[in-house]
């Protein structure tokens, strides 16, 4: 327990990690490891709801979770 304690102790006090720059933000979606927020009708719902848009052109729903699948998938 007090190795659990003091490793939660260390990360608080190294602070959250370095975020990315926002050059390397289109990288980090052409590779999948980023989704880009945006506004899309949702089949589930029948309306325009915001939605994650992912590079395989695939779309999830933040409000329903409703995925749809893209070209690729």
């Amino acid at each position: 327990m007090l190795a659990a304690w003091w490793g939660r102790a260390r990360a608080l006090r190294a602070g959250p990690g370095p975020a990315p720059s926002v050059l390397a933000l289109p990288a980090l979606w052409a590779e999948g490891r980023a989704d880009i927020a945006d506004f899309a009708d949702c089949p589930r719902e029948q309306r325009r709801t915001p939605h994650a848009m992912r590079a395989d052109g695939s779309q999830k729903c933040f409000r329903c979770g409703h995925e749809t699948p893209g070209q690729d998938s």
